[in-house]
């Protein structure tokens, strides 16, 4: 990942594993920060208000942050993944 931003302002935490993980966005493949504006599977245009929270069992998931309410990261075609 080139011009990777500082941990700090994206969307990262530790997951199940004691791992940290990031969000990233499917199809840039870049870190998603708090602030970006992201468009929602309907077009309709949110911002990143949080960290979010990493998959925390093997079969989930995890959430991001979008305008201060949690929300499965599917919605914005976001993934989560370990550094």
């Amino acid at each position: 990942m080139d011009n990777v931003p500082s941990v700090h302002l994206t969307c990262n935490g530790f997951g199940y594993d004691g791992k940290r993980w990031i969000l990233i966005d499917e199809v840039s493949q870049r870190m998603l920060r708090i602030g970006q504006h992201v468009l929602d599977f309907r077009g309709e245009r949110h911002r990143v208000t949080g960290k979010g929270q990493p998959p925390q069992k093997p079969s989930s998931t995890g959430k991001v942050e979008l305008d201060g309410v949690l929300y499965y990261h599917s919605i914005i075609g976001a993934q989560w993944v370990k550094l």
